[in-house]
């Protein structure tokens, strides 16, 4: 039995690379592929405004700033569906997306 175990592991991190191909994305929901595998997620919206310098008066030390707003989105965990079988773990793949739509 430790012997199936093994290569069931092994076999799991082997498989644990793959790509997310994003098909579409709106303010509710994103559908995505990995391996033709159809994906669908929730997520939710965040809009901030970050001030960030662009110019310094030396005479009186003075740093005038910008607003600029940025948007977060953050992918419901519970709300993935998968179209067939999924054979990763599906926190990884929210954290994945979630990072690609953030940094995308």
């Amino acid at each position: 039995m430790g012997c199936v175990f093994n290569v069931l592991r092994i076999s799991k991190i082997v498989c644990m690379s793959y790509e997310i191909e994003i098909e579409s994305q709106d303010d509710e929901c994103v559908v995505f592929y990995i391996n033709d595998v159809a994906y669908k997620v929730d997520i939710e919206t965040q809009i901030v405004t970050q001030e960030y310098p662009v110019s310094f008066n030396q005479f009186n030390d003075k740093i005038v700033y910008a607003e600029e707003d940025v948007i977060y989105y953050y992918v419901l965990h519970n709300t993935l569906e998968c179209s067939g079988i999924n054979y990763y773990d599906d926190i990884d793949i929210c954290n994945e997306l979630e990072e690609i739509l953030n940094n995308g």
